[in-house]
């Protein structure tokens, strides 16, 4: 069963309690990350993320990681372009315990001057390491050529320039405006009722957030594709294909996961069977819809040789032209219809899993993430449907995004066929 809780000041809980394990997991979700943020100061949301483990007036940072520890829980937390998330997954007897420690840090951490200078050397080092990550990088790039110099073409992790310059007095004034109750969604999953999670909420947390709404808020995007390159040495090419597409909020999402699945999301779709399995032009390829609050991209990915890059793009045009014209079958939608939900059905057997999906789709869009109503959507999905989401995708031009070794082939060309 899963509970609802709003609370006066725009905080929300969302808890599913699960009496049949001995574990809790739970998250603090907060509505910022690149998306919020200015070019002058990209980076910070996820400067942020860090540096809250790193001592509250009450513990240190060796402390709080020995406090989790100790009783055998796991804590961690991510930022990406709309959200950070900070979370742990405890036996239950220690839900109140973790809870109350992850509250501790939300809200008490110090900052230290020391302790800031050390995480950026962290940071730095991160943002080193996905320089060396062709495909990070690709991913990077395709979301400048199709969004700019609006926020959602930023990366999540800033610049070195950017994370060299953040002072204490930034993190604090960051926090300030964008850490406040009407940004924020607690869940908590697992062998806890609503009763106590409430409890625990209105205990540790709820006396201490800020009423204010967020200063920085995620706005559409225009889409205004293009292609682009980034030459260097990488002993692998990776190309990605970006067309625009569904947003979180959209009701036709069981439409475009089964295109998805069908075209190139597992080893069975059109994609990988005919560029990897019968032509051998590509190490892995795939596709992976990404979708926002207020955008959404229908990715292509290809990890090839350079040498290959003209047939490879030819073979996945090749694919787009196939089912624009023929359409997917009947085999088709029914085998990806039942991936769709098997997969959906496992997922509830995860904790972390339920927990990251009733946080994200509470914060993002509003709504209680309903599995019964997930299956009941994509049930109703049909041949022609998904068609018709392949004519709204696949007739725009798609943003290309290159990163590996000089193929020679004119992007231009290819990105706007």
């Amino acid at each position: 069963m899963i509970n609802l809780i709003n609370y006066p000041n725009g905080l929300r809980l969302v808890v599913q309690n699960n009496p049949f394990v001995r574990s809790v997991a739970a998250s603090i979700w907060v509505k910022t990350g690149s998306a919020m943020e200015t070019p002058s100061n990209n980076g910070i949301s996820h400067f942020v993320e860090h540096v809250l483990f790193k001592g509250t007036d009450k513990m240190s940072a060796f402390e709080i990681a020995n406090a989790f520890e100790r009783r055998g829980a796991s804590v961690n937390a991510f930022t990406s372009k709309e959200t950070t998330c900070f979370y742990y997954k405890s036996i239950d007897e220690d839900a109140e315990a973790c809870f109350e420690i992850l509250s501790d840090l939300f809200f008490n951490s110090v900052f230290d001057e020391n302790e800031l200078n050390s995480e950026r050397n962290v940071i730095l080092e991160e943002i080193n390491m996905e320089d060396d990550s062709p495909e990070d990088i690709c991913y990077d790039l395709l979301a400048k050529c199709m969004y700019g110099d609006h926020p959602f073409g930023m990366t999540v992790l800033g610049s070195s320039e950017n994370v060299k310059r953040i002072a204490k007095a930034d993190v604090k004034e960051y926090i300030s405006a964008q850490y406040t109750a009407p940004s924020i969604v607690i869940a908590i999953v697992g062998n806890i009722d609503a009763e106590k999670a409430d409890n625990m909420v209105r205990k540790y947390f709820l006396p201490y957030v800020k009423s204010e709404k967020p200063k920085a808020i995620a706005t559409a995007p225009t889409v205004n594709v293009k292609s682009d390159s980034i030459i260097k040495d990488f002993k692998q090419t990776n190309l990605m294909l970006g067309y625009p597409s569904l947003s979180l909020k959209d009701e036709n999402f069981a439409s475009q996961a089964v295109l998805n699945l069908t075209l190139g999301g597992c080893m069975g779709s059109r994609l990988f069977q005919n560029i990897r399995e019968k032509k051998g032009l590509a190490y892995s390829v795939y596709s992976s819809p990404t979708r926002a609050s207020v955008c959404g991209t229908f990715n292509i990915v290809l990890n090839i040789n350079a040498k290959n890059t003209a047939r490879a793009l030819d073979g996945v045009y090749e694919e787009i032209d196939s089912l624009l014209r023929s359409g997917i079958t009947e085999g088709e939608l029914q085998t990806a219809k039942a991936q769709l939900k098997s997969g959906l059905i496992f997922g509830q057997e995860n904790l972390q899993t339920v927990m990251l999906a009733l946080g994200k789709a509470l914060l993002l869009s509003d709504e209680v993430y309903d599995i019964d109503k997930k299956v009941i959507e994509i049930d109703q999905v049909s041949v022609e449907s998904v068609n018709e989401m392949a004519k709204s995708i696949f007739t725009q031009s798609p943003a290309l995004a290159y990163v590996g070794v000089d193929s020679g082939i004119d992007l231009d060309k290819y990105s706007r066929r």
